[in-house]
């Protein structure tokens, strides 16, 4: 009697950023397969395809055949995440569900489900918590992990959005034995309103506060930060001892203007009241009228231009003053960038920042992390990324698309990289349990 056709996922309900496996067995030998994955995913749904086919013994497992045809083309099981494509509208707060994230599996001879599969994903390991932090002074969330602590502490800091850093990197790096202080610095109630003359001192405050907090360990401290948010990162970690460890995700090491595309607002940060020193930008010829047609043609615009115009119009004063000391950390660091990054030129600073470290013989583990066909958008690993080269910037009346650069999949192998390094980074950096 012949075994029924099975679709076998392994595991069946991972962390959001472990992968899992999908193998096909008992299907007639020799065949073509049609594999589709649907997943709900932040109010809406994303649908993937894979055509395999199965061996002489009816099996075939995703992570080692490239598919014949579908929305990716690559042996790689988790391929039904990342090349997954939107249908419906776009997310809101109201029609997001518990079962974001799952993924269910079907496998179809011919036109007909033969197999049905399904993995539960999930944002955090059980015995998660997290929770407002009680201090006036501060918008922030302390995420802890299950267990007894105290536990490695570590800063996380979001980037030119505003508002409130990845809540689902925050659940996950506690999910792996990390306390984080998730840190909103502006753009939320509170606190100022854009990226602009923002006291370094309350970022200070958040490094006290998980210094004085018991339930988090005894120093070194760690801080993960994103764009603008590496780049304060990068600041923290040379302006503060208990801040041994950083790790920044597409960041400058030279700190420039407040967050504006033209004219020159001043410094995006201030200490002791006064703006810290840095690089304004510069538009290069045309840039203005290049603008306004890629927005007149539903093209996305790259701003990288702007900071590398002002990076090489910058007096050797001015920009050495502004120039991020790294070196002054006092335990690892790990940048991460892309090498399409259209939003501004993270490698070409990464690579400077990682001379200057050399040249000032750094005691300690130190790593640039280029990641081929990546743009400006890194992220958790195992999301859809078909839409990570363009994000919409929103004027009154009008929107634009910012050009953030990379393929879907170069950000799929550098979500999965960077992550990883990242993990490994933090727990060498803080001695924290493997």
């Amino acid at each position: 009697m012949a075994r029924p056709s099975r679709l076998v996922v392994d595991p069946t309900t991972p962390l959001v950023d472990e992968r899992f496996t999908v193998r096909l067995a008992g299907f007639p030998p020799n065949r073509r397969v049609t594999v589709r994955a649907r997943m709900p995913l932040d109010g809406a749904v994303w649908e993937s395809r894979a055509v395999v086919r199965t061996d002489d013994e009816g099996r075939t497992d995703l992570d080692e055949q490239t598919p014949l045809d579908g929305t990716y083309d690559r042996a790689d099981a988790m391929g039904l995440v990342w090349a997954a494509r939107r249908t419906g509208d776009r997310p809101t707060a109201a029609n997001r569900t518990k079962t974001d994230g799952n993924v269910s599996i079907t496998a179809a001879l011919e036109g007909t489900v033969v197999a049905t599969a399904t993995v539960e994903r999930r944002f955090a390991a059980d015995g998660v918590t997290s929770e407002s932090v009680a201090d006036p002074e501060l918008v922030a969330e302390l995420y802890q992990p299950p267990g007894d602590g105290p536990h490695p502490g570590v800063l996380l800091l979001g980037g030119s959005s505003g508002g409130f850093p990845s809540r689902r990197a925050a659940s996950l790096l506690a999910s792996r034995g990390f306390a984080v202080l998730a840190l909103a610095y502006f753009g939320v109630s509170s606190r100022p309103r854009n990226l602009l003359g923002l006291p370094l001192e309350y970022v200070d405050r958040a490094v006290d506060w998980l210094v004085a907090d018991e339930r988090v360990r005894d120093l070194p401290l760690g801080v993960v930060g994103w764009s603008r948010g590496g780049e304060l990162a990068l600041l923290t970690g040379a302006r503060r001892d208990p801040v041994q460890t950083v790790v920044a995700y597409v960041p400058s090491t030279v700190v420039f203007q407040g967050n504006a595309l033209t004219g020159d607002p001043g410094s995006a940060w201030t200490v002791n009241g006064e703006g810290h020193p840095y690089v304004p930008l510069e538009q290069p010829p045309g840039f203005r009228t290049r603008a306004a047609l890629r927005w007149l043609r539903g093209r996305p615009l790259s701003v990288r231009p702007l900071f590398e115009r002002g990076l090489d119009a910058a007096p050797a004063a001015r920009l050495a003053a502004a120039t991020i000391p790294i070196e002054e950390t006092g335990g690892p660091i790990l940048l991460v960038t892309g090498d399409d990054d259209r939003v501004w030129p993270a490698d070409r600073l990464a690579t400077r920042a990682m001379a200057r470290l050399d040249a000032h013989e750094y005691p300690h583990d130190y790593t640039h992390l280029q990641l081929p066909g990546a743009g400006h958008d890194v992220k958790v690993p195992f999301h859809p990324t078909s839409e990570r080269a363009t994000r919409p910037m929103r004027f009154p009346g009008r929107s634009l698309g910012l050009d953030m650069g990379g393929t879907p999949a170069g950000y799929a192998s550098a979500d999965e990289q960077a992550w990883n390094a990242m993990l490994e980074t933090l727990r060498t950096g803080l001695d924290a349990a493997q």
